[in-house]
């Protein structure tokens, strides 16, 4: 073997060590254990674009929930985006039965949106991760306008738990959704609770935020300004850029959200 071989072998050697040694099970620090719950995005699963994600964060040894959310293909928004956030809340109190002392929380696309809401309104979140953060009523209000008048219409003459379809926008594609006015107009109100850039603004006292954008994701072009710098700032807090687009996200960026969870279990950062 030449002398350019061997150096390059041992090279591919160290990185590959670097790279074991820091998805390795963190050491336990002072009996703390963080959990995460990780959620889905709009007509997925638990078991879809999020797995490698879910399965790097177990094998570090965080303890880890991935509930089935009201947005999935199967529940097919059966419940409002408060009910939701109150899913997020069993989430969170299941894993602090099972040992946790922090708990962080992962989102994909709505499951994003649903995560900064949920911190927003709600006390002891540890760190946010957004993946792809979609659905913004802000952003769907014009396309969405006789959508909007005919639930409010439907509230308004008590109508409201009625079914019908209205519509909705998946992966920057227009479809029928069936759904209650109530539940339509809890995740599409443009004075709702799903307003990301509000959501942000109210994380009140701050929190680690790691915002990931997928180069090939319509949604990017929203840069930092429309939502992620209207967090109140953290030092620990990041946004970047992976090259993926939505859907693919979570896996790209599967490493990145590992490495930046250990790194605030091992080394918490001061604001």
């Amino acid at each position: 073997m030449s002398r350019v071989q061997s150096c390059a072998c041992g090279l591919a050697c160290f990185l590959a060590l670097l790279l074991a040694a820091s998805l390795a099970p963190a050491p336990a620090r002072a009996a703390e254990q963080l959990g995460v719950v990780v959620l889905h995005e709009k007509g997925e699963s638990p078991d879809r674009h999020i797995a490698e994600t879910v399965r790097l964060l177990r094998n570090v040894g965080f303890l880890v929930d991935v509930p089935e959310m009201p947005w999935s293909r199967r529940r097919g928004f059966d419940a409002s985006f408060q009910q939701a956030l109150v899913e997020i809340g069993l989430a969170v109190g299941e894993l602090r039965a099972k040992g946790a002392t922090q708990v962080a929380l992962v989102g994909h696309g709505l499951g994003a949106n649903a995560a900064l809401a949920f911190a927003a309104t709600r006390a002891g979140v540890f760190a946010l991760v957004a993946l792809a953060p979609s659905h913004d009523p802000l952003l769907q209000r014009e396309v969405f306008v006789a959508d909007l008048r005919k639930a409010r219409e439907m509230l308004t003459s008590g109508r409201g738990a009625e079914r019908s379809a209205f519509m909705d926008v998946r992966q920057g594609k227009d479809y029928d959704l069936s759904t209650t006015a109530e539940i339509y107009l809890s995740y599409s109100d443009p004075d709702g609770a799903a307003v990301m850039p509000r959501s942000a603004a109210a994380l009140n006292p701050p929190v680690p935020l790691l915002w990931v954008v997928g180069s090939n994701d319509s949604l990017a072009r929203l840069g930092r300004s429309y939502a992620f710098a209207k967090a109140p700032e953290h030092r620990s807090s990041r946004f970047e850029e992976v090259q993926a687009d939505h859907l693919g996200v979570p896996a790209e960026a599967a490493r990145l959200v590992v490495l930046w969870l250990k790194e605030l279990v091992l080394k918490p950062a001061a604001k």
